[in-house]
């Protein structure tokens, strides 16, 4: 008797510390998800190894979409969006995650209804029991890397068959015959048989086995995506109304891809007999016909998946745009209009830990000159920025803005590119070549230029830049040029508007205050920074001769 009473308290211990570690695990979600709201530090390091699997849902969603409707890859770099798209990255779900980078690419056009809708980043940042309750079930689906892939294989899933799909059915087919007629004829003959064919159908499951994991993985995130969504769209069905239609499409395909999940689960378990049942199991070959079923359904049905993958993307994302909101010095939901000119008041730069915000009217296109250092590039790519993220997240870095709908491409960030031997003049070039293609297209476009056609002497560069700022005066564009070539400014005075930044120096160090103001610069601090960081005298002397 005694032994049977060990064995009952040592099952009601492991009871009794799996259920703790369950309570726990559910505790520590729950706190996570209310403490994280609004969290700027709320994004992970590892987010930067997975960069090109979250550019997935982008790179087969950017095909539908024209060039001067998208934020091409020199914006893209020249802005730093990767590191912008981290600070924002408070998603869930890998579907957020990918969801938000792709949106934050795609501006769109007043001929398209917008990816995100305020109302319902709104509704998130009101409601906290009901974000709490959405958000517990992304969080459940989480970042597992085969779930970005997932789009992929909806996208292309008439390819992912597993090899000779139609010979698994016959497969188990001929053994379960062989198994019956063992038993009812009582044949050592086809009992015989029946072993073979299990032999056989053992080892073809052994080879096939390591190909089908990396799949099944990717396709068990379909099958979360759609599940998930299906709760959701039980949760908050005043936002479901989209994909209703779609969910009751896919109903057979969940399914399959449950009984898939199912099996999955036991294969991954690390409980001896879980992984005995697999391997008796296996040679029935269920896995695998599950697969090819699951593959069907998808390829049947990809656009009503991808309909329900961007509805749960869109969710996520809407919830992150509300915490990257609550993490801000201060924002505000921008005015979207059809002018040709845009305004902000106390806009900043997102990644900067103590921004000095400025008040910004463009009406005319315009010049920026300054000193080194002063603030000219980052402020005009803080007006880039914002003006991305107007059109794209509904949200400006800034107390008021109201900004049009345009196109926004840059050349800020020019470098030499070794491999292909392209000097930095070349590359310059290319880049405001992209500019004057973009300025053709008709649509108003917001044009960032830093330190124009720099590559080249001083005669050529003042010619050239002229000609080019002459050109884009007369397309419809926005311009805005930081240069130091006071020259180039005065030559424009009048037609386009000039602003600068400035210094002061105080008890012998350069002092900033980074604020935008109105007419051309008249210091330079270059010689004076040689001074400040300790050049010797000679030099200084020197320079200053030269300039006087």
């Amino acid at each position: 008797m005694e032994p049977i009473i060990i064995i009952a308290v040592i099952a009601l211990i492991a009871v009794i510390v799996i259920i703790v570690r369950m309570i726990g695990s559910r505790q520590a979600v729950n706190y996570y998800i209310r403490h994280s709201f609004g969290d700027p530090s709320r994004v992970k390091a590892d987010v930067r190894d997975r960069m090109e699997s979250i550019a997935l849902l982008y790179e087969q969603e950017k095909k539908d979409f024209r060039e001067d409707e998208l934020v091409d890859s020199v914006t893209w770099n020249d802005l730093e969006m990767d590191n912008i798209f981290l600070r924002a990255d408070h998603t869930d779900s890998f579907a957020g995650e990918q969801y938000l980078y792709s949106t934050l690419h795609i501006l769109g056009s007043k001929d398209r209804e917008p990816r995100l809708n305020n109302d319902i980043i709104g509704f998130f940042e009101k409601n906290e029991e009901k974000r709490n309750e959405v958000r517990k079930l992304l969080y459940g689906v989480g970042k597992p890397i085969s779930g970005y892939y997932s789009v992929g294989l909806a996208e292309d899933a008439e390819n992912r068959y597993l090899p000779y799909r139609f010979v698994y059915p016959v497969m188990l087919g001929v053994l379960l015959l062989f198994g019956i007629l063992a038993v009812v004829l009582m044949s050592p003959v086809f009992a015989m048989l029946f072993i073979f064919v299990y032999l056989v159908n053992f080892v073809a499951y052994l080879f096939l086995r390591g190909s089908f994991e990396t799949r099944l993985e990717s396709l068990f995130s379909s099958a979360m995506t759609i599940n998930a969504a299906a709760e959701l769209s039980r949760v908050i069905p005043q936002f479901s109304k989209s994909v209703e239609v779609p969910l009751k499409k896919l109903k057979k395909a969940a399914r399959i891809l449950s009984l898939l999940s199912m099996k999955r689960s036991m294969m991954m378990s690390d409980d001896l007999l879980s992984q005995l049942g697999s391997y008796v199991t296996g040679p029935l070959m269920i896995n695998f016909i599950l697969y090819n079923m699951g593959a069907a359904e998808l390829a049947d049905k990809k656009d009503e998946y991808m309909q329900v993958y961007r509805y749960l993307g869109s969710i996520d994302c809407s919830i992150a745009v509300g915490s990257f909101r609550k993490s801000l010095p201060h924002f505000c939901v921008p005015e979207v209009n059809d002018e040709s000119s845009f305004e902000f008041v106390q806009v900043f730069h997102p990644m900067l830990k103590a921004p000095v915000a400025n008040d910004f009217r463009f009406e005319r296109n315009t010049i920026i000159t300054g000193s080194n250092a002063s603030g000219k590039s980052t402020f005009i790519k803080a007006v880039a920025i914002n003006l991305i993220f107007a059109q794209t997240i509904c949200t400006c870095t800034a107390d008021h803005a109201s900004v049009p709908r345009c196109g926004v491409i840059t050349s800020m960030a020019v470098r030499d590119d070794l491999l292909t031997g392209e000097s930095y003049y070349i590359r310059e070039i290319k880049y405001l070549k992209r500019m004057v293609e973009q300025a053709e297209s008709g649509r108003l476009i917001f044009l960032a230029i830093d330190e124009i056609l720099k590559g080249t002497n001083t005669t050529e560069r003042i010619a050239a830049s002229k000609a080019v700022l002459k050109y884009f005066d007369s397309r419809n564009c926005m311009l805005m040029v930081a240069t130091h070539d006071i020259e180039l400014a005065k030559a424009f005075d009048g037609v386009y508007r000039n602003h600068h930044f400035c210094e002061s120096l105080e008890d012998g160090d350069v002092v900033f205050d980074y604020t935008i103001h109105d007419g051309i610069s008249r210091s330079s601090n270059a010689i004076r920074l040689l001074s400040v960081i300790g050049f010797p005298d000679e030099i200084i002397r020197g320079a200053l001769a030269e300039i006087e």
